[in-house]
Protein backbone atom coordinates (compact mmCIF):
# COMPACT_ATOMS: atom_id res chain seq x y z
CA UNK A 1 0.00 0.00 0.00
CA UNK A 2 1.00 3.67 -0.63
CA UNK A 3 0.88 6.01 1.79
CA UNK A 4 -1.92 7.72 0.28
CA UNK A 5 -3.69 4.43 0.45
CA UNK A 6 -2.71 3.94 4.38
CA UNK A 7 -4.23 7.48 4.96
CA UNK A 8 -7.71 6.66 3.34
CA UNK A 9 -7.70 2.97 4.80
CA UNK A 10 -7.01 4.66 9.02
CA UNK A 11 -8.84 6.90 8.27
CA UNK A 12 -12.07 4.62 7.11
CA UNK A 13 -11.09 2.76 9.66
CA UNK A 14 -11.83 5.05 12.31
CA UNK A 15 -14.81 6.99 10.85
CA UNK A 16 -16.61 5.65 14.13
CA UNK A 17 -14.36 6.88 16.73
CA UNK A 18 -14.64 10.37 17.81
CA UNK A 19 -11.17 12.31 17.26
CA UNK A 20 -9.93 15.21 17.58
CA UNK A 21 -9.05 17.59 14.64
CA UNK A 22 -6.05 16.72 12.95
CA UNK A 23 -2.84 18.57 14.04
CA UNK A 24 -1.63 21.71 12.59
CA UNK A 25 2.37 22.12 10.79
CA UNK A 26 3.02 23.65 14.42
CA UNK A 27 2.26 21.19 16.46
CA UNK A 28 4.17 18.68 13.95
CA UNK A 29 7.45 20.86 14.35
CA UNK A 30 7.06 21.52 18.09
CA UNK A 31 7.35 17.97 18.84
CA UNK A 32 10.28 17.87 15.79
CA UNK A 33 12.18 20.31 17.52
CA UNK A 34 11.68 18.59 21.01
CA UNK A 35 12.92 14.74 19.80
CA UNK A 36 15.98 16.54 17.72
CA UNK A 37 15.19 14.59 14.44
CA UNK A 38 12.05 14.90 11.91
CA UNK A 39 9.33 12.86 12.21
CA UNK A 40 8.17 9.93 9.65
CA UNK A 41 6.68 11.11 6.72
CA UNK A 42 3.72 8.65 7.30
CA UNK A 43 3.19 9.77 10.90
CA UNK A 44 3.64 13.52 10.04
CA UNK A 45 0.63 12.50 7.14
CA UNK A 46 -1.90 10.87 9.72
CA UNK A 47 -1.77 14.03 11.95
CA UNK A 48 -1.63 16.35 9.83
CA UNK A 49 -4.83 14.70 7.45
CA UNK A 50 -6.37 11.90 9.46
CA UNK A 51 -6.20 13.49 13.21
CA UNK A 52 -4.34 14.98 16.43
CA UNK A 53 -4.44 11.50 17.92
CA UNK A 54 -6.64 8.40 18.85
CA UNK A 55 -5.90 6.57 15.55
CA UNK A 56 -4.26 3.15 15.83
CA UNK A 57 -4.99 -0.28 17.79
CA UNK A 58 -4.04 1.17 20.79
CA UNK A 59 -4.68 4.78 20.22
CA UNK A 60 -1.76 7.40 18.94
CA UNK A 61 -1.12 10.14 22.15
CA UNK A 62 -1.93 13.45 20.64
CA UNK A 63 0.58 15.51 19.71
CA UNK A 64 -1.03 18.63 21.88
CA UNK A 65 -3.24 18.54 25.04
CA UNK A 66 -6.89 18.03 23.29
CA UNK A 67 -8.85 17.35 25.89
CA UNK A 68 -8.64 13.58 24.92
CA UNK A 69 -6.23 11.49 26.68
CA UNK A 70 -5.69 8.40 25.25
CA UNK A 71 -2.67 7.36 27.94
CA UNK A 72 -2.19 8.31 31.27
CA UNK A 73 -0.30 11.35 29.41
CA UNK A 74 -2.04 14.09 27.97
CA UNK A 75 0.27 14.46 24.85
CA UNK A 76 3.23 13.34 23.11
CA UNK A 77 5.52 15.62 25.09
CA UNK A 78 4.58 14.56 28.13
CA UNK A 79 4.75 10.49 27.11
CA UNK A 80 8.16 11.33 26.04
CA UNK A 81 9.62 13.51 29.21
CA UNK A 82 7.75 10.82 30.96
CA UNK A 83 10.62 8.11 29.77
CA UNK A 84 13.23 10.65 29.78
CA UNK A 85 14.74 8.70 32.74
CA UNK A 86 17.93 10.11 33.55
CA UNK A 87 19.01 6.46 34.80
CA UNK A 88 17.22 4.13 31.88
CA UNK A 89 16.35 6.41 29.07
CA UNK A 90 15.66 5.78 25.82
CA UNK A 91 18.11 5.99 23.24
CA UNK A 92 17.50 9.32 21.47
CA UNK A 93 15.16 10.03 18.72
CA UNK A 94 12.78 6.92 20.11
CA UNK A 95 9.43 8.25 20.89
CA UNK A 96 6.69 6.65 22.74
CA UNK A 97 3.29 6.27 20.34
CA UNK A 98 1.15 4.32 21.96
CA UNK A 99 0.15 3.11 25.33
CA UNK A 100 -0.98 -0.52 25.22
CA UNK A 101 -1.50 -0.58 29.16
CA UNK A 102 0.31 -2.46 31.73
CA UNK A 103 3.33 -0.19 31.26
CA UNK A 104 3.87 -1.52 27.47
CA UNK A 105 3.95 0.87 24.93
CA UNK A 106 4.66 1.28 21.00
CA UNK A 107 7.56 3.69 19.93
CA UNK A 108 8.44 4.98 16.62
CA UNK A 109 12.07 5.65 15.59
CA UNK A 110 12.08 9.69 14.71
CA UNK A 111 15.66 8.72 13.41
CA UNK A 112 14.68 6.82 10.43
CA UNK A 113 12.29 8.11 7.69
CA UNK A 114 10.23 4.94 7.24
CA UNK A 115 9.29 5.61 11.04
CA UNK A 116 10.64 2.03 12.48
CA UNK A 117 8.89 0.53 15.11
CA UNK A 118 9.31 -0.98 18.97
CA UNK A 119 8.48 -2.14 21.50
CA UNK A 120 8.92 -0.98 25.38
CA UNK A 121 7.42 -4.05 27.06
CA UNK A 122 9.02 -4.72 30.68
CA UNK A 123 6.71 -7.24 31.82
CA UNK A 124 8.57 -9.69 29.04
CA UNK A 125 11.72 -9.78 30.54
CA UNK A 126 14.18 -9.34 33.59
CA UNK A 127 14.74 -5.66 33.64
CA UNK A 128 13.84 -2.00 32.27
CA UNK A 129 17.21 -2.39 30.45
CA UNK A 130 16.29 -4.51 27.81
CA UNK A 131 11.87 -3.49 28.24
CA UNK A 132 13.05 -2.03 24.88
CA UNK A 133 12.85 -4.13 21.60
CA UNK A 134 13.01 -3.37 17.73
CA UNK A 135 10.38 -4.96 15.98
CA UNK A 136 11.97 -4.75 12.39
CA UNK A 137 8.71 -3.50 10.93
CA UNK A 138 8.40 0.26 9.43
CA UNK A 139 4.89 2.14 10.40
CA UNK A 140 3.57 1.82 7.66
CA UNK A 141 3.69 -2.60 7.90
CA UNK A 142 2.63 -2.14 11.31
CA UNK A 143 -0.79 -0.21 10.99
CA UNK A 144 -1.21 -2.29 7.45
CA UNK A 145 -0.77 -5.31 10.28
CA UNK A 146 -3.24 -3.49 12.22
CA UNK A 147 -5.84 -2.99 9.47
CA UNK A 148 -5.88 -6.41 8.45
CA UNK A 149 -6.56 -7.27 12.33
CA UNK A 150 -3.06 -9.08 12.14
CA UNK A 151 -1.24 -7.07 14.58
CA UNK A 152 -1.38 -8.93 18.19
CA UNK A 153 -2.78 -7.96 21.34
CA UNK A 154 -0.39 -9.61 23.42
CA UNK A 155 3.52 -9.86 22.98
CA UNK A 156 4.92 -9.07 19.25
CA UNK A 157 5.53 -12.49 17.91
CA UNK A 158 8.54 -10.64 15.51
CA UNK A 159 10.05 -8.41 18.72
CA UNK A 160 13.51 -9.13 19.25
CA UNK A 161 14.51 -10.60 22.64
CA UNK A 162 17.75 -7.95 24.20
CA UNK A 163 17.66 -9.82 26.96
CA UNK A 164 18.48 -13.00 26.68
CA UNK A 165 21.72 -13.02 28.20
CA UNK A 166 20.66 -10.65 31.46
CA UNK A 167 22.24 -11.25 34.37
CA UNK A 168 19.19 -10.20 36.51
CA UNK A 169 17.72 -13.75 34.87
Amino acid sequence: MTDDDLILAVRAHVADRELPDPASADDVRAVEQMVGHPMPRLLRRLYLEVANGGFGPWRVVSLTDTGDWFSDCADLTEAYRDFADPEDPLPPGIVPLMDRGCAMWALIDFRTVDGQMWDWDPNLCCCTEHALAPLGQSLAEWITDWLRGALPDGPYPQREFSGRNCAAR
